[in-house]
């Protein structure tokens, strides 16, 4: 199956005609930009997950640490 799909990809790339396409400056500037804010959303993503992570692993470590804050000795 895997074979019929890579051998029909490689005849579709061999028969291909020229375009004779215009991109003005603009289009690369769109590009650019694309590639710029899928870049930003993946590393806010990353940060969200690893604040999450980060938390659980934090808050386990506070809940069996004994508070002395609570207690200051004044009653």
């Amino acid at each position: 199956m895997i074979a019929k799909i890579i051998s029909l990809a490689a005849i579709m790339g061999l028969l291909t005609n020229n375009a004779y396409a215009y991109l003005d400056p603009g289009t690369g500037s769109m590009i650019l930009q694309g590639i710029l804010g899928a870049v930003a959303i993946g590393a806010a993503s990353i940060s969200v997950f690893w604040h999450r992570v980060k938390s659980v692993f934090t808050q386990s470590a506070k809940n069996s640490e004994p508070s002395s804050d609570d207690d200051d000795g004044k009653r």
